[in-house]
Formats: structure tokens, sequence, C-alpha cells
């Protein structure tokens, strides 16, 4: 048992600190994604185990977390309802973002940034906002199909990481 264990075991909802909770909430905002545009049941039920297994870890750290549990509960009935011998098949191309890489780590790096510097934990916050900057430069590149609203939102993040990443270095 750790000394701050008691604080986490006291968290009901919410974002937290934490890197395996924000895979976890960007698999489910993916599988909520990929449900709203009638994704097939392939790729759907691939993620659906990259979110539960999440739900899982994020919960032995935060074993009271409402919102994680209610993503995991979700998930669980989504998988029963999906045909276990679905044919192999892609995301299809209305699946924009979701399917990029350096999207899905660049989300990822921001939000953790953003906590960071609010913690003011300079040294996480210049990690992981230099990191979003690299990341969200890539998507950059491979965005040009997107909805114009995650083109804004990769732009303007990258934009606000850039001078994160510069306050954090200046305050370490």
């Amino acid at each position: 048992m750790g000394l701050y264990d008691d604080d986490k075991a006291s968290v009901t909802g919410g974002d937290v600190l934490d890197v395996i909770y924000w895979q976890t909430k960007f698999a489910n905002e993916k599988v909520e994604h990929a449900l709203k545009t009638r994704q097939p049941e392939h790729p759907i039920r691939l993620e659906l185990a990259s979110l539960i297994n999440g739900c899982n870890d994020v919960l032995k750290t935060y074993p009271n977390h409402a919102d994680v549990k209610k993503w995991k509960e979700k998930a669980e009935t989504i998988q029963k309802k999906i045909d276990p011998n679905a044919a192999s098949a892609d995301w299809k191309s209305n699946f924009g973002h979701f399917r990029d890489f350096g999207y899905e780590a660049g989300w990822r790096h921001y939000h953790i940034a953003k906590m960071a510097a609010k913690d003011q934990d300079w040294g996480l916050a210049h990690s992981h906002a230099s990191e979003s900057v690299t990341q969200l430069g890539r998507a950059e590149s491979r965005m040009a199909a997107w909805d114009a609203d995650v083109q804004e939102w990769v732009t303007s993040a990258k934009s606000e990481m850039e001078k994160l990443d510069a306050e954090a270095v200046a305050k370490r």
C-alpha cells in the first residue's frame, strides 16, 4: 500500500492524471464513435477488448471511479451482442481520425499535459506537451479527409501545446 492510495480510492469520477485512464477514455470515445458511424463488428470487437482491459486496469488504481465502471459495463453489454464469428474487416472510411495513432497519442498527451500544468508539475507537463506536439504534427499531415471540427482541434491543440511546452520548460 502506498502513501496516497487512499486518495485514489476516494476518486469517484472525473478525469484523473493517469496515462492508462486517458488511453481508456480514448478507447471509450472510439467505441462510441464506432457505434454512431455503424462500423463493422470485427474491429469493434477488438476495440472492446482493449476498452474492457483498460477499464480493469484503471479500476485497480481507482476502484470507485463511476465513469470507468459505466464504460466497462456498457462495453461488456455491447460485447455480448457482437457476433464472435464476424468477418474480418477494417474500419470504414468515415472513421477518420480514430484510425490515426498520431491523433490518438497527441490527444492523450494533450490532456495529460494540461492536467500536469494545472498541478504545476512542469517536468511532466513538458514531457507530455512536447510529445503531443510531435504526434499532432504527424496527424496534421494526414488529416485532409477528416471532419473540419477535428482538423480545427488538431491545429489549435498543437498550437496550445507548443505554448504550454515553452511555459513548462521556462518554469522547470
